[in-house]
């Protein structure tokens, strides 16, 4: 109540505000490391009329279309960045919505200042004195806001435009340091990796960590220990992080839109090794070798906010072996600016699924209260092969249930088996439906076997696989989302109905 007494307090002397501007000087602040921005989201609302007005389309209100004008270049370019600028600002100054919440105003602030330069070289001296209002303007509701917020609740991009803000100021106050150090200790994992759990998240949270280091360096401000073993591990991470032809492993809402730019941000660093992991808890655990990776999602969620956009897909898995991926789960989409809801669904998953319900309550925007309390995660490992094992307790509130999920992966060949168990914590004899669920990935054929229980996969390079199950397989169409549209594609579904106090069921896929 006091904070947004003292919003309120603020929002009316910034209106009342009539003093000059107090920072002037926003030249060569463009310190860009890699451009992870969807061109095609922004081609399709930046060509109508009005596009400005669209608040149902949050990257609109990022300013990322200002990347696109850069593209276009010259006096056009130029004018439509100038004329949606000071079209949005008279609109939407003094609210106090969303377009003012979360790290819309950082990203805001960023993307002006990064194209500064190009905006004002075609302006005139009242044009240029809108846009360095319109900066102020920012600064001012940033640092405010910035002052309350939670560690859990600070993206990236906020610490991002507080570094460019000191760099403004051509003072670095040692407050930030310590911000940054916190945010790092507590939205990255032991592993480094970034707690959304999205490898393309945890890329641009890295490419923002590098444009921080930018910053510093062209300031010749002494950069901390910290931040430079931070930015090296977590860019052995993302290399760890892909499957065998490069892709990178979809999930919690995870797209491969942007491979280009995230295999650059570690293709600098000379000698860079994948990282081993000493130690694994909770997370997407990893398994890769030259010929196959497996990821499995055993993340323990939480209420914190670098937690709201996962997806309801514990224990699912992700296969690539012999140069391509094998089995996916369905994929992100950026079309509309934001990953609809569908996709994060536990069925889009290749996973578990108790009586066609998702593990975690899935509503618009994010997760909420509902998800598994105890996620269990072991490994094993031997010289022949190592075996992960993880469970949860997402349907236990509904259904008494619990599920396990076991993986063995052979060293020496393409060999994966795994046993999926279904255990009641009450002897009721209550039927419960389940469907284990894998998506295969597009261009991938299939032939059921007389028994039902085995399917021959031809996949897109045309390497045959066996898949094995001790209960009977189907086979049902599925989506894979590429380049934000969604392919036809066909899963592999194990279904059946339990009463058992525990039920396991076997497969595997085996190379042939």
């Amino acid at each position: 109540m006091i904070r947004l007494f003292s919003k309120y307090v603020f929002l009316l002397i910034i209106r009342l505000d009539f003093r000059k501007n107090r920072y002037e000087n926003f030249k060569d602040l463009n310190f860009k490391h890699h451009n992870i921005i969807n061109y095609k989201t922004i081609k399709h609302y930046s060509l109508k009329e009005n596009f400005i007005f669209n608040e149902k389309i949050s990257d609109i209100h990022a300013f990322n279309f200002l990347y696109l004008f850069l593209k276009i270049g010259g006096e056009k370019g130029i004018k439509l960045s100038k004329k949606n600028i000071f079209v949005w600002f008279k609109k939407f100054k003094f609210y106090n919505n969303f377009l003012w919440s979360e790290d819309l105003p950082s990203k805001r602030l960023i993307n002006i200042l990064y194209n500064y330069d190009f905006i004002c070289s075609l302006s005139d001296e009242k044009e240029i004195r809108q846009i360095n209002h319109i900066i102020n303007f920012h600064i001012k509701r940033i640092n405010f806001d910035f002052k309350t917020k939670k560690i859990e609740n600070i993206s990236s991009f906020e610490i991002l435009s507080i570094f460019l803000i000191e760099s403004i100021k051509r003072n670095f106050n040692k407050n930030i340091f310590l911000k940054l150090r916190e945010v790092l200790n507590f939205q990255v994992d032991e592993n480094s990796m970034h707690k959304s759990y999205n490898i393309l998240e945890h890329a641009k949270f890295l490419n923002n960590l590098n444009e921080i280091k930018n910053i510093l360096l062209f300031f010749n401000f002494k950069i901390p220990d910290y931040l430079n073993d931070q930015i090296l591990s977590m860019t052995s991470l993302l290399k760890t992080y892909q499957h065998i032809d490069s892709s990178l492993p979809l999930f919690n809402g995870c797209n491969n839109n942007h491979n280009i730019e995230v295999q650059n941000i570690y293709a600098k660093e000379q000698f860079l090794k994948t990282k081993p992991f000493l130690e694994f808890k909770s997370g997407i655990a990893v398994y890769k070798d030259l010929e196959k990776a497996v990821f499995f999602d055993v993340v323990q969620p939480t209420s914190f906010a670098f937690h709201k956009k996962l997806s309801a897909g514990s224990l699912s898995i992700e296969i690539s072996a012999e140069g391509e991926k094998i089995i996916t789960n369905c994929g992100g989409s950026e079309g509309s600016g934001k990953n609809p809801s569908y996709l994060k669904y536990s069925a889009a998953h290749s996973t578990i699924i108790i009586n066609n319900t998702n593990i975690s309550e899935i509503k618009e925007g994010d997760i909420k209260k509902i998800f598994p309390k105890q996620v269990i995660f072991e490994s094993k490992d031997d010289k022949e092969q190592i075996k992960f094992t993880g469970s949860h307790n997402g349907y236990l509130k509904n259904y008494r249930k619990i599920c396990k999920r076991e993986i063995e992966i052979d060293k020496k060949k393409s060999i994966f088996h795994g046993q999926d168990t279904i255990i009641s914590t009450k002897s009721d004899n209550k039927k419960t439906v389940y469907h284990i669920r894998f998506h295969m990935m597009p261009e991938t054929s299939t032939i059921l076997t007389g028994n039902k229980k085995n399917i021959i996969i031809r996949t897109k390079k045309n390497n045959m696989w066996m898949f094995k199950s001790s209960n009977e397989i189907t086979i049902e169409k599925s989506i894979y989302v590429k380049d934000d549209l969604a392919i036809e594609t066909s899963q592999i579904v194990i279904s059946g109905v339990t009463s058992l106090l525990k039920n396991r069921i076997k497969w595997s896929l085996e190379k042939i």
